[in-house]
């Protein structure tokens, strides 16, 4: 690797995202002279980070903060250090809608370029997805997809980031629908996942519920002390691809809390009744390859502009139904299984 000298910058440092997953990957990564230095930044050092990051070379900011703080942070980052040798990392959440997604784009776009934005998909940096890029399979036996991320847990006192995200924000539009466009690709390429998700779109009329299922677990309208909640912890959603290589093959996106089995999985079934599961593990060091790419300047393992506005496109007509209608929301013990829920 080049040698340079690469500063990492942390908003957010005292965060869960940061304890858990962040500080340990970099401690690692300094152990092999991956990273110089690092500089964690809290809300009161806003105004001092000139003195605060005074280090030549290149400056990667990691903003592990709540996506309503972005917009001042990239600002500031801009009018403090200028755009020459910094690379901005952004996590989840993307916006909250469509509308808000674009808006989040164009303000980052006035401050800095598409390529030196790096928006975090854990996932993509997983080494079992890539097991499924290395899959060779005829996609004309293929007769269904179907993908899985199952929790036992329940929101474990997250209250107010969960009332305000609920299932379908905090994994269909992210983790759910870009391993579906890995799947349907067949690569981890930016331009690739882009064109397939550009083909995806939910199969039916919203208002018949054939295709959508949204549940929340009994219990949870008192956790989160709101007795009219609507807010799913279940969803499950059944797409095509306009795609004609994926004619008639069905997709199916299905998440949730407080279930019978904590597993991830994609599932590819065929014509033949045969199928062929991957089991999406829990990697320790999936940030460790998020962080080396970042550094490296390799993007492919993560998300553009593009992507993010069509995964809100795709779900854009079912947000706006569901903040109108409160029907069909399936209340669930803690434990179910799926097949339970969706009968």
């Amino acid at each position: 690797m080049e040698n340079k000298k690469t500063t990492y910058i942390i908003f957010g440092a005292s965060g869960d995202l940061s304890k858990r997953y962040l500080l340990p990957a970099l401690k690692n990564m300094q152990n092999i002279n991956y990273v110089d230095s690092v500089i964690p930044v809290s809300r009161k050092d806003y105004g001092n980070l000139k003195n605060l990051i005074k280090s030549e070379g290149e400056k990667i900011f990691h903003l592990a903060i709540p996506p309503e703080a972005v917009t001042d942070v990239v600002k500031l980052i801009y009018n403090d250090f200028g755009k020459d040798n910094v690379k901005i990392m952004l996590e989840k959440p993307f916006g909250r809608d469509l509308e808000s997604a674009q808006s989040l784009v164009e303000h980052v776009d006035q401050y800095f370029s598409e390529h030196q934005i790096y928006r975090i998909d854990h996932y993509l940096a997983k080494q079992s997805m890539q097991n499924v890029v290395n899959e060779k399979w005829d996609k004309n036996d293929i007769s269904e997809i179907e993908i899985i991320a199952s929790e036992k847990i329940d929101i474990e006192g997250r209250v107010a980031f969960y009332e305000q995200t609920g299932a379908l924000k905090d994994f269909v539009q992210s983790h759910l629908l870009e391993m579906a466009a890995v799947v349907l690709s067949q690569s981890f390429k930016m331009d690739d996942r882009y064109n397939a998700l550009k083909n995806l779109q939910i199969v039916c009329d919203i208002k018949e519920h054939r295709c959508v299922k949204r549940g929340q677990y009994l219990g949870y309208r008192e956790e989160v002390s709101n007795p009219k909640s609507m807010t799913e912890t279940f969803v499950s959603i059944n797409m095509i691809s306009n795609d004609k290589i994926w004619n008639g093959v069905s997709i199916i996106l299905t998440t949730g809390k407080a279930l019978s089995e904590k597993l991830t999985q994609i599932i590819i079934k065929y014509k033949n009744g045969n199928k062929k599961v991957f089991n999406i593990e829990h990697e320790s060091d999936a940030y460790e390859r998020v962080i080396k790419s970042t550094i490296e300047g390799k993007r492919d393992l993560f998300i553009s502009s593009g992507e993010i506005l069509e995964t809100w496109r795709i779900l854009d007509n079912l947000q706006k139904y569901w903040q109108k209608n409160e029907d069909n929301l399936i209340i669930y013990k803690k434990g179910s299984m799926i097949e339970e829920i969706l009968k």
